[in-house]
């Protein structure tokens, strides 16, 4: 037999990348309100570990992600951003770990990256991570571009001056109310703002959350379902409902193993939403 390596058996070249898993979205996004997509990137070899990954999410990109969307029938591409991650821990710049075996699913918003006046209709998009000296880039998926409706374009109106004092959708849905202004319970399924919404009354609506009914997590379906049942996790644990928490907990590492990392948190005491409770203060208005 002989003592050289097989293909098989050789050692790898250079150092554990990344490997893009999946990207998530929904198939229809009306112009003007937040763009999600849930992108799940893990080592691409199983046995490894990565370090300092930048941390995009809703809330910010980190200037880890990138676009391309391209019209579906032209394939003329209508927008291009390239990502410009800068990883410097100590200036605040949110990172993560990879583990062994570990993956990590992020939801994003990528609004921010359309132009005003980007035309309705069918187009194809792409995302880029990069996590330097990694980069990986997602297949095109369809989307569909759709325009406001008339009830969409009043509420676009209405939230325009508060939009524009925060700066993007995500910080939007950190600002505090105004003025002791009143926090929306009532959100619809098909509402393009129901994620941030929801959110929104998690960390600032006027019941604590121990006190909050779960069915106001209905409402995200399609691509917020996965963190939907983390949420319902948060809003267990707040409660001291130990069964339904380890429910909630096992459905996530077996259908959804890149939110698994929130879980641990949650059972380690470690709330993002209860630390948000704790430390909210009522907000000076600076005109």
């Amino acid at each position: 037999m002989s003592d050289e390596l097989t293909r098989d058996d050789a050692p790898p070249a250079g150092p554990p990348g990344l490997a893009l898993r999946s990207l998530d979205l929904d198939r229809r996004h009306v112009l003007g309100f937040p763009l999600h997509v849930a992108i799940t990137v893990c080592a691409d070899r199983p046995a490894t570990c990565i370090r300092r990954l930048p941390r995009p999410s809703w809330a910010g990109n980190a200037g880890a992600i990138g676009v391309r969307l391209a019209r579906a029938d032209t394939g003329e591409e209508v927008v291009r951003i390239e990502p410009s991650p800068i990883v410097i821990r100590e200036l605040g710049t949110p990172v993560f770990f990879l583990d062994p075996g570990e993956c990590r699913r992020m939801l994003i918003d990528v609004s921010s990256f359309l132009p005003a006046r980007l035309a309705p209709g069918p187009h194809a998009l792409t995302i880029v991570y990069a996590a330097p000296p990694d980069r990986v880039e997602s297949q095109p998926a369809p989307i569909e571009l759709a325009a406001p409706g008339p009830e969409e374009q009043e509420e676009l109106r209405r939230l325009a001056p508060e939009l524009a004092r925060a700066g993007s959708w995500g910080r939007w849905t950190s600002l505090p109310p105004q003025d002791g202004a009143p926090v929306t319970r009532h959100i619809e399924r098909g509402d393009p703002l129901r994620f941030n919404r929801v959110l929104r009354y998690l960390m600032y609506g006027p019941e604590s959350l121990c006190d909050v009914d779960p069915a106001l997590l209905d409402v995200l379906d399609g691509v917020y379902a996965p963190e939907a049942h983390a949420l319902r996790a948060e809003l267990h644990a707040a409660r001291g409902d130990a069964a339904r928490l380890a429910e909630q907990a096992a459905i996530i590492r077996s259908r959804y193993p890149g939110l698994a990392w929130w879980i641990d948190r949650i059972e380690a005491g470690q709330s993002e939403l209860g630390l948000v409770r704790e430390c909210r203060v009522t907000p000076i208005d600076g005109g």
